[in-house]
């Protein structure tokens, strides 16, 4: 009965099901760079624009910046990307930038639908490129307060607030 018992418990061996790496979020984390993009993901509205949502870590002990996002849908095509506000978005050493909250980083496609894949690249002013592919996800239940507009110069609206009235 002992045996039985201690072979039980080792059953599993060195591929257990506990020892396999599992990322419970929707988004992608890559963190091949001294900048790591966490649970990385694009929120769209259904019209074709979107929000890439995700917490850019800067691991180095020196301040870098975002200083260019490119994006690609799944069949390669361009994607239109938002300016950069001021120039970049700066990365304090040792600290996590969250995007989801203003809307900085808007795209905008025709093929932009929940369900589908984009490619983006991150460029800093000194760590790596980081280029991750990214599920496109709809905006709603968890992603509602995700503020969604277009790549133009306007400011993005939140896809839960209410309409304007017409005059």
């Amino acid at each position: 009965m002992i045996l039985l018992g201690a072979l039980a418990g080792c059953g599993a061996g060195f591929d257990a099901q506990t020892n396999q790496p599992y990322q419970p979020a929707a988004g992608v984390t890559v963190r091949t760079s001294e900048v790591y993009a966490v649970n990385t993901l694009v929120v769209t509205d259904g019209e074709g624009n979107g929000t890439v949502v995700t917490s850019l870590i800067n691991q180095a002990s020196e301040p870098d910046k975002l200083v260019a996002l490119t994006a690609e849908d799944s069949e390669g095509a361009g994607v239109d990307v938002s300016p950069l506000p001021d120039g970049g978005l700066e990365l304090a050493p040792r600290q996590a930038l969250q995007t989801a909250t203003d809307g900085a980083l808007r795209i905008s496609a025709d093929t932009l639908q929940a369900g589908g894949l984009i490619t983006l690249a991150f460029e800093f002013e000194s760590a790596s490129r980081v280029e991750v592919e990214v599920p496109v996800v709809a905006a709603s239940t968890q992603y509602a307060d995700v503020p969604i507009g277009t790549t133009g110069s306007e400011s993005p609206s939140s896809t839960s607030s209410s309409p304007t009235p017409s005059e």
